[in-house]
C-alpha cells in the first residue's frame, strides 16, 4: 500500500541509520499527495526556466540533487526536533536549492515565485529566505522548513561560487 511505500522509500533518520542510504534520493521523488506534487511542479515551472537558462545541465542537476540531500540531512539536526522515525518526502528542498542558485546566478532575471507578480530573482530569494526562516520552528504544519532552508543554502553556495560576477550579483 501507499503508506508502506512511503515508509520504505521516504527519508528518515531511522531509515538512513539502518543502511537505507538510497532514501536520500528516493524521497525527492515521492510526495504526500496530489497537492504536494502539484505545488512542487508549479514552483519548478516558474523557477526552472530562469535558472536553467543560466546554467549547464550538469550544474542544474548537481544543485538539485545536493540541495535535496542537504534538506533530508537537516532531519539529523537536534534543534529542529524531528523524531528519528519521521518520514520526509518531496522535492521542496531540491527546488529551494534552485532558488538559492538563481539568487546568485540570475539576480536580475524576473521570476513569478513565490508570488504571481514578476519580481527579480534576488527579491524572490530574499522573500523565500525570510519566509522560511520565520517558519523554521513552526510545528502546526507538516512542512519541513529546515529542509527548505538547508536546500536554499546549498544552492546559494553553488550560485555564489559559480557566479561570474560575484560582487555585481550581490547588488543587482
Amino acid at each position: 500500500d501507499f503508506d508502506n511505500f512511503i515508509e520504505t522509500y521516504g527519508f528518515s533518520v531511522d531509515n538512513f541509520l539502518s543502511g537505507r542510504y538510497e532514501t536520500l534520493v528516493t524521497a525527492m521523488f515521492l510526495h504526500a499527495g496530489f497537492i504536494h506534487l502539484a505545488s512542487n511542479m508549479i514552483a519548478l515551472l516558474f523557477l526552472g526556466a530562469a535558472v536553467e537558462s543560466k546554467t549547464k545541465a550538469w550544474q542544474y542537476i548537481i544543485v538539485y540533487f545536493l540541495a535535496g540531500i542537504a534538506g533530508s540531512l537537516s532531519m539529523f539536526v537536534p534543534i529542529f526536533g524531528y523524531d528519528t522515525s519521521t518520514i520526509a518526502v518531496g522535492a521542496s528542498a531540491a527546488i529551494s536549492g534552485l532558488v538559492g542558485l538563481g539568487t546568485f546566478i540570475s539576480p536580475g532575471k524576473f521570476t513569478m515565485f513565490p508570488i504571481i507578480i514578476p519580481i527579480p530573482f534576488i527579491v524572490a530569494g530574499a522573500l523565500y529566505f525570510l519566509t522560511t526562516s520565520t517558519l523554521l520552528f513552526a510545528t502546526e504544519e507538516q512542512i519541513a522548513y529546515p529542509a527548505h532552508l538547508l536546500g536554499l543554502f546549498a544552492g546559494a553556495a553553488f550560485g555564489f561560487v559559480w557566479s561570474k560576477e560575484r560582487i555585481k550579483s550581490l547588488i543587482l
